[in-house]
């Protein structure tokens, strides 16, 4: 296995997320410029000629308060960058489990380091097990042994990444509640909170508008 610039190949990965995390306006104004601005943070793992796994990143200057916010951070509000955000990591669910997401993370650490630390709004994996579990109070939780309930926030402490705090709508996804049903196949048929499969938290149903609005965990990584 291999990892190289993702400028060395025209694939993407797809189908990784649900497809409701798809809708987030300010990042997808913004995403496919990432591979021309900002192309030597953006990398992919090969096993043969085969797709993997998919890094991005961004350098910013001063610190998002949240992941949507490290694209109007990098893209629009200059300055000299003094840090590098992670935006994703993603893993082919056949590779999963095998410390790929490990590798990924520690060469996004590399990049960072010509720059400064690496910082990063980590979607933490079993919070959507948790939906009614405020993100202050998951981030918290620990195991006998010390080490982080969730598996994705402990991987990035293992690397020696240190949690900065949580914050509140990394992703905020608004649409009518037919697109809402389109993308879940749940019928949003009242007002009312709604816990969809793959949220973080419930999405919030009123007046036939369906709002999303999913924390994330700062995890800062002193490189």
């Amino acid at each position: 296995m291999k990892i190289v610039p993702a400028s060395e190949t025209a694939e993407r990965l797809t189908g990784i997320w649900p497809e409701f995390l798809l809708h987030d306006a300010i990042s997808n104004e913004y995403w496919e410029r990432l591979y021309s601005d900002f192309s030597d943070f953006q990398f992919v793992a090969l096993e043969g000629d085969e797709l993997v796994a998919e890094g991005n990143c961004i350098p910013v200057a001063g610190q998002p308060a949240q992941w949507r916010d490290a694209f109007l951070t990098g893209f629009e509000r200059g300055g000299e960058p003094d840090r590098v955000c992670a935006l994703a990591i993603m893993i082919s669910p056949q590779y999963r489990g095998g410390g790929l997401s490990r590798v990924m993370l520690e060469h996004m650490r590399g990049l960072a380091t010509a720059i400064g630390d690496l910082v990063a709004p980590v979607r933490p994996t079993l919070k959507a097990e948790h939906p009614h579990v405020s993100i202050d109070e998951y981030v918290t939780w620990r195991r006998d042994d010390g080490t982080h309930f969730d598996p994705w926030i402990r991987t990035h402490e293992r690397v020696g990444g240190r949690i900065t705090g949580p914050a509140e709508e990394a992703m905020l996804i608004e649409a009518p509640v037919s697109s809402w049903s389109e993308w879940t196949g749940f019928d949003f048929h009242a007002d009312g909170e709604y816990v969809v499969p793959g949220a973080l938290v419930p999405v919030s149903v009123r007046d036939g508008h369906g709002t999303y609005r999913e924390p994330c965990v700062w995890v800062r990584h002193p490189v």
